[in-house]
């Protein structure tokens, strides 16, 4: 079985090889940052309104140029991050149905945001045509890799080729992507950079790396990046794991791209867990769900389970970008991914980001709906109907009891 093993791992090294072409990149693996690093612009820390549940956050360091060691636990506290009070943050695309226009000259005026069928007064707003925060969180489950010569492109190219794509194609400097697999355990790759190059080995050497389970814990990887948690460092594996500070601790412009097959398999929390995360974060999830080509061919052949398993993924994927203000995109050809990844990072480019102090103070852990009216031809009537509006549907609201319940 070892020597199985070993011929399968040196099989793929020559896969990657064909994989990531045109690179003339070397093939040394990435070294990361040992803690979650924040973006190079100033930071925020999010409330428990904005993160829209009763999670308590982790303090979120400020990034350098350099490689920084953890900070030790005694100075967390003194880390200088603005807290905000009250503000309910809300990012939002505009999307024009019959062209495909992305609309990024708005100003605070065309926008009209209520909370539960009441109006709210926006307090923040800024404009579109930033740079890019993201997450880039990758499946790399070894179960990926059984197909190499049955069909072609396997889910494992599928993958990496669409990461590959994005950070070679559309990253700028000015930039902060991060990247992050998964299989029974996440794996940080690489941190926050906004340099194509090392973010194209970050992702280079997470294909080379084949010491992964066969498990894919989906919902498990978006608490992580969410959240923050532990994590493995790809880079040094031996140093144990690392704590890492999640997506919702920081304010403005982020997001993750998750692009998967879609099956979770073994993940300790629920779907239903996993969507209030999402839901709450208030931080778009992009799903790029990859294998569809694999399933016109030989889903007829599946047993019905299993045909029903791969239809439930796709629709759990489409509502953790419906919830959030992200978007899923079914990628079924290869020649699809370039036009996807612009898709992306369009929208992360051109997304408006508003802010409000909701006018009940209730904070019993309830959920709140948000619906948003734009107004795009200044006649002060919404446009709604010729528009694809993207943004966080609902969120939930803090909840002051919270321990005493769970006693």
């Amino acid at each position: 079985m070892k020597s199985k093993a070993f011929l399968r791992g040196a099989a793929l090294v020559i896969v990657l090889s064909a994989l990531l072409i045109g690179s003339g990149l070397p093939p040394s693996i990435v070294s990361a940052q040992s803690g979650r690093q924040p973006p190079r612009q100033p930071v925020e820390k999010k409330t428990d309104v904005q993160k829209g549940a009763d999670q308590s956050g982790k303090p979120q360091q400020p990034e350098s140029q350099e490689q920084a060691p953890p900070v030790p636990k005694d100075l967390k506290d003194q880390l200088p991050i603005k807290l905000s009070t009250q503000v309910v943050n809300v990012d939002a695309t505009v999307i024009d149905k019959k062209t495909g226009r992305l609309y990024t000259k708005l100003t605070k005026k065309d926008f009209t945001i209520y909370e539960d069928g009441v109006k709210q007064d926006l307090t923040n707003f800024r404009s579109g045509e930033g740079p890019m925060t993201a997450v880039l969180l990758l499946e790399n489950n070894f179960r990926n890799r059984y197909y190499t010569n049955y069909f072609d492109p396997t889910f494992f190219q599928e993958i990496f080729r669409s990461a590959a794509t994005f950070v070679q194609g559309f990253v700028k400097p000015q930039d902060h992507i991060a990247v992050v697999t998964f299989s029974m355990r996440p794996k940080v790759i690489t941190d926050f950079t906004g340099d194509s190059q090392r973010l194209y080995q970050a992702v280079a050497s997470a294909a080379r790396d084949t010491l992964n389970f066969s498990e894919s814990n989906i919902y498990d990887a978006l608490s992580f990046t969410l959240l923050g948690g532990k994590a493995i460092q790809l880079y040094n594996e031996n140093a144990g794991e690392s704590e890492y500070t999640g997506l919702e601790e920081l304010e403005g412009h982020t997001a993750v791209i998750l692009i998967t097959l879609g099956r979770d398999t073994f993940s300790r929390i629920t779907y239903d867990k996993a969507l209030k995360i999402v839901a709450g974060a208030g931080v778009p999830v992009f799903t790029v769900q990859v294998g569809n080509l694999w399933f016109k061919k030989y889903g007829d052949q599946l047993p019905p389970t299993s045909r029903m398993e791969y239809l439930q993924a796709a629709n759990a994927l489409n509502t953790f970008s419906e919830w959030s203000g992200g978007m899923f995109f079914p990628m079924t050809f290869e020649g699809e991914i370039p036009q996807i990844m612009h898709s992306i990072e369009a929208m992360l480019r051109g997304q408006y980001s508003l802010g409000y102090v909701p006018s009940n103070t209730r904070r019993e852990g309830k959920e709140r709906k948000i619906k948003l009216d734009v107004d795009v031809d200044g006649d002060g009537q919404p446009d709604n109907k010729r528009l694809e509006i993207k943004f966080r549907s609902r969120y939930v609201e803090p909840d002051d009891n919270a321990k005493a319940k769970k006693k």
